[in-house]
């Protein structure tokens, strides 16, 4: 009876040895000079990387990137593009007066019978943000092209106002797109573009 119990104290004691060796040799491999070792490779490349991911900046940066303006144009000038045609007019009229004598005008002069024409009435100077062009309404815009025929807007085309001091006025509009306003015109719908440039009081 007695040499039994020792037997099973000696396999109880190796059990339990051995249970604690396997607790123990993870934290044996990773010691060094009876201190814990650094982590390894595998966990020091993962760590890195989470560090990098939070401090990197996001992959899809979306900040927009601003609009550019036409050209300037010189001075008392409006250059415009009907479809991909060029032109460009000098402007003689560029005054308001809050449409008291139909004065809100940004147009040729009356002496020029050269086509295309350019008409922007019933312009509202005070106003320099929330601007659309119409063809009726405020902020009217009509071209006389050659060969007979005009354009004015289909329905409305946002335009912007690049500078409106107390001496220059500056309005752009970019594929503004137009239909026939009388005649024959071809083609019957088209695009225009311009920036017209003048002095106040013009």
């Amino acid at each position: 009876m007695k040499t039994s119990f020792l037997r099973e104290n000696k396999i109880s004691q190796r059990y339990f040895s051995m249970i604690g060796i396997c607790l123990l040799l993870p934290v044996l491999l990773n010691c060094n000079d009876g201190g814990y070792d650094k982590k390894d490779n595998s966990s020091q490349e993962l760590y890195s990387a989470i560090l990098l991911t939070q401090s990197a900046p996001p992959a899809n940066n979306t900040t927009p990137v601003a609009e550019e303006d036409l050209p300037q144009p010189a001075i008392n000038t409006a250059e415009i593009t009907v479809g991909e045609t060029k032109y460009v007019k000098t402007l003689g009229v560029c005054r308001g007066n809050l449409n008291v004598n139909g004065n809100d005008d940004v147009e040729i002069p009356n002496n020029d019978l050269t086509l295309p024409s350019f008409y922007l009435h019933r312009v509202d100077f005070t106003k320099s943000t929330g601007v659309s062009l119409a063809a009726q309404g405020t902020f009217i815009l009509n071209i006389d092209m050659p060969g007979g025929g005009g354009y004015d807007p289909v329905s409305t085309c946002d335009a912007k106002i690049i500078e409106n001091s107390t001496t220059i006025y500056d309005i752009q509009v970019k594929k503004c797109a137009v239909d026939k306003i009388f005649g024959a015109i071809t083609p019957s719908t088209n695009t225009v573009s311009f920036r017209a440039r003048c002095t106040k009081g013009l």
